[in-house]
């Protein structure tokens, strides 16, 4: 219940639960008791501690009853332990009832404790940090903005990496040359699919695309609505947007726009749009909930997104995600696929539907410095790993 409801306060934590001596399947009181109040945990696999013990946490928190006392020492570097201390609702007994009762107690003081804890401990540093990500951002792809997409292919960040020299960012690539609408000097090598091939936009339908760059998806989806639809682009870089407003100004197309803005803050009108596409952005905004919310707050009723993004499968070594990240373009941003599909899901969307996903292929010689030979065949045959993918739904 306690990583149901940190995963709920905030999609950017990364949440483990696991016990001295886990079920083959999570608690179906606890189920119930979470689904009473809109939170699915059914799908949690119980997990034994010890696949965790070598791993580094900012937080190794027990939790119930004798927990403080039974849970094995961690070898990974641990910067802060606590114990939040509630009765184990596993212990009550009476009839079907009464044993509720206690699980719904129980639920509440959890929710409670971890609320405190989460505003007290976590929530403002990580806000903090994400300022501080936004303006790297901001900084990275304005410089980006200013240079070629042979440039660009070089690495995530253009010729003024910050993951090193050697980084192959054309790894997410993927070719819009046969795309009609496609226009050269607006293409930067900066996607990682292309959601108008399944966004199902339509002539005349108004396109918003967030992170338009220097607006590459925006004139595909302009050839698409044509002289009738309407087309904006939102970035938060001004040369983006410059760059993006003097292509559009040689395309002379009067029905594309380009405004600068936040999208966990967007400047524009509410019921607005009739499809929203993204292509490698989103996993760049710190909050995903917002995100996801503005989306659907900007949408039209019974209106739809496409995106394309980064995410994660499986639970990479920590040391492996690190050095993965830098190979793959600077992808810290990128969360869990099953945690990013349940922020779409709990924003209210409906039809989810996941049209592509493509593995980010490690070098061997990276996954060797964290793996053994045995453990390297299991890795790759094991579905774990760094993915993009496309996925669209519905707004209610």
């Amino acid at each position: 219940m306690a990583e149901g409801f940190l995963k709920s306060f905030d999609a950017r934590l990364e949440v483990f639960s696991a016990g001295t001596h886990p079920a083959s399947q999570a608690n179906p009181h606890a189920v119930a008791a979470m689904k009473e109040i809109g939170i699915d945990i059914s799908h949690n696999k119980p997990k034994s501690v010890d696949i965790f013990v070598a791993d580094p946490f900012d937080y190794v928190i027990t939790v119930c009853g004798g927990a403080k006392e039974v849970c094995p020492a961690f070898t990974g570097e641990v910067k802060n332990r606590l114990h939040i201390g509630f009765d184990d609702p596993a212990d009550a007994t009476g009839t079907i009832d009464e044993v509720m009762q206690v699980y719904r107690r129980v639920r509440d003081e959890i929710k409670a404790g971890f609320d405190a804890f989460y505003h007290e401990k976590i929530k403002f540093a990580m806000d903090q940090e994400a300022e501080g990500l936004k303006e790297i951002v901001k900084e990275k792809y304005g410089k980006i903005a200013a240079q070629s997409k042979e440039q660009n292919q070089s690495s995530c960040c253009g010729a003024t990496s910050c993951c090193g020299d050697d980084v192959d960012y054309t790894i997410f690539s993927e070719d819009y040359t046969q795309a009609q609408g496609y226009n050269p000097d607006a293409d930067l090598g900066l996607g990682c699919g292309i959601p108008t091939d399944f966004a199902g936009i339509k002539a005349g339908d108004h396109v918003l695309d967030l992170g338009s760059g220097a607006g590459n998806d925006c004139f595909v989806a302009r050839a698409i609505v044509g002289e009738t639809g309407k087309v904006t682009g939102l970035d938060f870089t001004d040369e983006m947007i410059s760059k993006a407003l003097a292509n559009n100004q040689k395309l002379g197309y009067t029905n594309v726009e380009f405004i600068r803005g936040d999208i966990e803050q967007m400047p524009l009108p509410s019921d607005q749009y009739d499809v929203v596409v993204s292509n490698c952005v989103l996993n760049l905004v710190p909050d995903k909930q917002k995100a996801f919310a503005e989306i659907s707050r900007v949408l039209k009723n019974g209106g739809h997104f496409c995106v394309s993004d980064v995410v994660i499968k499986g639970n990479l070594p920590s040391m492996l995600k690190q050095d993965a990240e830098m190979y793959a373009g600077c992808v810290s941003g990128a969360i869990q696929m099953e945690a990013y599909l349940g922020i779409i899901e709990n924003m209210g969307f409906r039809d989810v539907v996941v049209h592509k996903q493509k593995a980010i292929t490690i070098p061997d010689s990276t996954l060797l410095k964290y793996l053994s030979s045995g453990e390297l065949d299991e890795f790759k045959n094991g579905g774990t790993g760094i993915f993009s993918i496309t996925v669209s739904a519905t707004k209610q």
